[in-house]
């Protein structure tokens, strides 16, 4: 599998199937992340750090999808690619001033180290002043 192939794995993981992790996360897997919530983004590891990103990026939102905004782009071990998720709120977060059901759509550009194959290292960027915005959060 490209890395690129395994990046088009990664948006499946977010929009069908988490289970996909397995297949593309390596063993020592490091998820590097600023963080609102004030967890450690490295309490997780290997497969389960990955999935951790997923659930917790979509725990808020019904109906949600990643798409691609910038098609992968490959360098050596590295792949980054630009993205959007966009979701309905479903209101369960904690100083969101907006209805249930609301829309939101938002950017971000991941980065990930490949070694053997699998995901190493991952670093993600994302819109969180826009994010914060459409949520009536500041």
């Amino acid at each position: 599998m490209s890395n690129k192939d395994l990046y088009y794995k990664w948006l499946e993981a977010w929009n069908t199937d988490i289970s996909l992790i397995n297949e593309i996360a390596h063993n020592e897997c490091i998820v590097h992340q600023a963080r609102t919530d004030d967890k450690d983004s490295k309490r997780y590891s290997g497969p389960e750090a990955l999935k951790e990103v997923i659930s917790s990026g979509t725990y808020f939102f019904d109906d949600y999808k990643m798409s691609l905004v910038v098609n992968p782009i490959e360098e050596g071990s590295y792949v980054s690619a630009r993205w959007n998720f966009t979701g309905k709120y479903n209101g369960k977060m904690v100083g969101v001033n907006v209805d249930k059901g609301k829309e939101i759509s938002f950017n971000g550009t991941d980065i990930f180290y490949i070694e053997k194959g699998k995901v190493k290292d991952y670093w993600v960027s994302s819109d969180g002043v826009d994010f914060m915005k459409q949520l009536d959060m500041i």
